[in-house]
C-alpha cells in the first residue's frame, strides 16, 4: 500500500511539472516588423542590373565592332588623331587597293594616316644589295589583307571629301600598325611609341622591305 501511495505522489508531482513546466514557450519568439511598402507600391526597390536588359550582340556585329575600335581614336594603335566629336566612321566597300598606302572606294581615295610606303614603282635593296619591287609587294600585302571586304574608316564628320587621308580597319586590324608591323611601311614623323616599336621588331626580323 505504500509502494502505491509513493507512486501516486511521483506521478502526482511529474504531472505537475509538466503542466506548469514553460518549455521554451515564446521565449525564443522574435518580433518582426510588417514590411513597409515604399513610394511606388512595391516591396523589391532594389534596381535590376543594367547588364540585364542590355541585348546580346549579334553574329556579324562583332569584327564590325572591332573595325570601327581600331580606326578610331583610342583604338589600337593609340595614335594622334582630331577630337573624335569631328571624326565619325564610315565603311567603304568595292575597295580597290592603288598601292601600301592607299586606297580608293568609288570616288574617294583615302591614305593611310601616319605611314610612309614606297610607290607603286618603288624598289628596294636587299640584305645582298639586290634591288627588288618592294613597293609592288606593299601593294600586294594590303590587298591580301582585305581581300575585298569592306574597310571602315574614320573620316571627317562633313563626309563631303573625296581626298583624304584616315585610320582604317578591316577585321579588326588597324591597318596603318599592319602595314608597319609587317615591315611594308615605315612611321611618318613624329611617329607614335606604338609605330616605333612595330617598326623596329620589323627591322629586327627582316620583314618586308628590309630583308
Amino acid at each position: 500500500m505504500f509502494r502505491v501511495s509513493c507512486l501516486f505522489l511521483v506521478l502526482a508531482a511529474l504531472g505537475a511539472i509538466w503542466f506548469f513546466w514553460p518549455f521554451g514557450k515564446y521565449d525564443d519568439m522574435v518580433q518582426v516588423d510588417a514590411p513597409r511598402p515604399e513610394a511606388d507600391g512595391q516591396l523589391f526597390t532594389k534596381p535590376l542590373s543594367k547588364d540585364a536588359d542590355a541585348p546580346e550582340a549579334k553574329p556579324g556585329q562583332e569584327e564590325a565592332s572591332q573595325d570601327e575600335a581600331a580606326a578610331t581614336p583610342g583604338g589600337a594603335a593609340q595614335q594622334a588623331q582630331p577630337p573624335k566629336s569631328l571624326l565619325q566612321p564610315k565603311r567603304f566597300y568595292r575597295v580597290v587597293v592603288q598601292d601600301g598606302g592607299s586606297i580608293q572606294a568609288d570616288d574617294t581615295t583615302i591614305t593611310l594616316a601616319e605611314i610612309e610606303v614606297e610607290g607603286l614603282t618603288g624598289k628596294c635593296e636587299d640584305s645582298r644589295g639586290q634591288a627588288w619591287p618592294c613597293g609592288r609587294f606593299a601593294r600586294t600585302a594590303l590587298t591580301r589583307l582585305i581581300r575585298g571586304r569592306a574597310v571602315l574608316c574614320s573620316v571627317p564628320a562633313t563626309g563631303e571629301e573625296t581626298n583624304l587621308t584616315a585610320r582604317c580597319a578591316v577585321g579588326g586590324k588597324d591597318l596603318s600598325l599592319w602595314m608597319v608591323t609587317h615591315g611594308w611601311a615605315k612611321p611618318k614623323a613624329p611617329a607614335s611609341t606604338v609605330l616605333t616599336e612595330a617598326a623596329e621588331t620589323a627591322q629586327e626580323r627582316r620583314l618586308g622591305i628590309w630583308r
